[in-house]
């Protein structure tokens, strides 16, 4: 099996609100069928620290240390309502919120980052903006799991839709989408989403100039492309339940997004991109839309190779806050 498969190490972001509940204990499952090691991790933002302290007599030099010891007393209770939460040790650092989880994730190796979709404020769509930063600037995989009715303890996922753009990033979704699918016996969509060429219409023409058969012509060979570049990730899965989909859209929103609501998806597996010259690290288009739009879980792939500034930095300046167990 490919080398993208192996996950040994795990770090859970948690910031004991309901969702970020239901993440550890996706984190904690995920962990009885990889054999992985779970770090538990809860980050002070350094801003509300700075603020208390400036507010504060200076005698009161004490202020991180008693804001260390109340997030430790918080996790002994909010552990007690997880099963197999109870017992695990937590990490708590005063940094910020983005920088403490990805050093976290950098210093444990971790080969995932699972995190709640929201803090406390959860809007009816898309992923929180402390999420979205880590996706973007994670130099490995992360999951952002949902507070829906069907994870609701933590099930296993029942509907996984793995979006295939043909890139070696997608290929790396299909197999990690494939593992999840195995050990949790979901059934998995391997997905091509397009907008047709026949969507554009002739200046002068009412209807599509491309023909019902050409068409057909068009699709088929997508599904059968679509078929073949799948084919080297499910081999060592011989009885998954799949099904092989090349939908076409021609909105706004993402393609990935729609079908997902159409097969009531718990989990959308997706890549991410590289470095462009458009702006510092983008996910690309496509994983954007997914992000601000999906009502289910998204595990975000990263490239293989992939390195963000914010995550690498071994500088002086960037030394590691005093991490608390």
């Amino acid at each position: 099996m490919s080398n993208v498969l192996a996950i040994s190490s795990i770090v859970v972001g948690t910031d004991f609100t309901p969702c970020s509940a239901v993440a550890l204990g996706q984190a904690i499952r995920i962990c009885g069928w990889s054999g992985a090691t779970l770090h538990v991790v809860h980050v002070i933002d350094t801003t509300v620290v700075i603020e208390l302290e400036a507010a504060l007599s200076p005698m009161q030099q004490g202020i991180r240390d008693s804001l260390t010891n109340d997030a430790e007393r918080a996790w002994a209770e909010f552990a007690k309502g997880i099963p197999g939460a109870a017992g695990l040790p937590i990490e708590v650092a005063i940094d910020n919120r983005i920088v403490g989880i990805l050093r976290r994730a950098r210093e444990d190796k971790a080969d995932l980052i699972v995190m709640g979709a929201f803090g406390h404020r959860a809007p009816d769509v898309g992923m929180g903006t402390v999420a979205t930063a880590c996706v973007r600037k994670s130099m490995t995989d992360v999951l952002l799991v949902r507070d829906t009715l069907s994870q609701k303890g933590s099930a296993p996922f029942k509907t996984i839709v793995a979006a295939v753009d043909f890139s070696p990033t997608s290929l790396r979704a299909v197999e990690r989408a494939a593992l999840f699918a195995a050990k949790d016996g979901a059934e998995l969509h391997l997905l091509h989403a397009f907008a047709a060429p026949w969507h554009q219409l002739h200046y002068r023409a009412p209807t599509p100039l491309t023909l019902t058969h050409e068409q057909k012509q068009y699709r088929d060979g997508l599904e059968r492309r679509l078929a073949e570049f799948c084919r080297p990730a499910l081999e060592p899965y011989g009885t998954l339940r799949t099904k092989m989909a090349v939908y076409d859209y021609s909105g706004h929103r993402s393609g990935i997004v729609e079908y997902a609501g159409k097969v009531q998806a718990d989990l959308i597996v997706l890549g991410t991109r590289g470095r462009t010259n458009l702006r510092d690290l983008l996910l690309g288009s496509t994983a954007e839309k997914a992000l601000e739009e999906s009502k289910c879980s998204i595990l975000a792939v990263k490239p293989e190779g992939f390195e963000h500034p914010l995550a690498v930095d071994e500088s002086p300046a960037a030394a590691p806050k005093k991490w608390m167990a």
